[in-house]
């Protein structure tokens, strides 16, 4: 009887010793500034989702929501496609940063391609500069065009008559 005791005793001591550990989550963890680290794990111990983990960084501290998607693809917790896909549904306005975390950490262009598409994002927004469309040429430089009424096009047709 005295070991049934001390059993509950116990239990009931080890039970007011780490409440935080019980009801930890990541709106808490995030106001008490743990790492990244910390907060993906405290989630995944409680089996929380990778969707669901960026849902609640987003709603907790939207900011956030870059150096989550850093940490997750760094860490490779799933495909680059999924996790940033995640990212761009949790915080769609912060697209660009998202995408540079994701890159920061080997996501190739094609991947954030395809899961800006899938999250209804712009690609545009989140896309490297391409080479189109370069500095303008300075006023006189370059191929002129012929005026109306010429024979300098390639088109043919002549002079234009007087009239």
């Amino acid at each position: 009887m005295r070991y049934l005791k001390s059993i509950i005793t116990t239990s009931i001591l080890l039970g007011t010793l780490s409440p935080l550990a019980a009801f930890a989550d990541i709106k808490t963890d995030i106001a008490a500034e743990q790492p990244m680290k910390v907060i993906f794990d405290n989630a995944l111990t409680n089996n929380t989702g990778l969707d669901d983990i960026f849902n609640q960084i987003a709603a907790a501290q939207k900011a956030l929501t870059p150096d989550a998607t850093t940490y997750a693809t760094c860490n490779k917790l799933d495909a680059n496609t999924t996790i940033v896909s995640y990212a761009f549904a949790a915080a769609p306005d912060l697209a660009q940063d998202i995408a540079n975390a994701a890159r920061a950490c080997g996501a190739t262009e094609e991947e954030l391609l395809n899961s800006a598409l899938a999250s209804n994002i712009d690609p545009t927004t989140i896309g490297e500069a391409t080479a189109a469309g370069g500095p303008a040429a300075a006023p006189g430089v370059g191929v002129a065009t012929p005026s109306f009424g010429t024979a300098g096009g390639t088109g043919g047709g002549g002079v234009a008559s007087a009239g």
